[in-house]
């Protein structure tokens, strides 16, 4: 499939695929002899979903980018999957803590403001 038709099935930009494209996450399958139009095989949209998948756990591209062949070609033993997405859990939980700590901030200044003491 042409890049156009891969951004269809994922929801992504063809800007995006072809970031992803340019570091390293994705590559096409070949190249279409005399037009030399990229096309990409449906390996790659399942690997635009992992992509996905491990954006929304709070990965970074940098760390998708160095994890995601060893992860996908079963390079991690279960303890070092385990350890990567306890790591990142634990990270979450910090930024959820920093975010609740700043929502009972705003809502204490709320508070204040709705009743006239600021």
């Amino acid at each position: 499939m042409l890049i156009g038709e891969l951004a269809q099935k994922t929801g992504l930009s063809k800007d995006t695929i072809r970031f992803y494209e340019k570091i390293g996450l994705i590559m096409p399958s070949h190249r279409k002899v005399g037009s030399g139009y990229k096309e990409y095989d449906d390996a790659t949209i399942d690997r635009l979903v992992f992509i996905g998948h491990a954006k929304a756990l709070g990965f970074t591209l940098k760390e998708i980018e160095q994890a995601i062949n060893p992860w996908r070609e079963g390079e991690f033993s279960k303890n070092e999957k385990l350890q990567i997405l306890k790591g990142k859990i634990h990270e979450l939980d910090q930024k959820i803590e920093q975010f609740n700590n700043i929502r009972n901030h705003l809502i204490t200044k709320l508070n204040k403001v709705e009743q006239g003491l600021l």
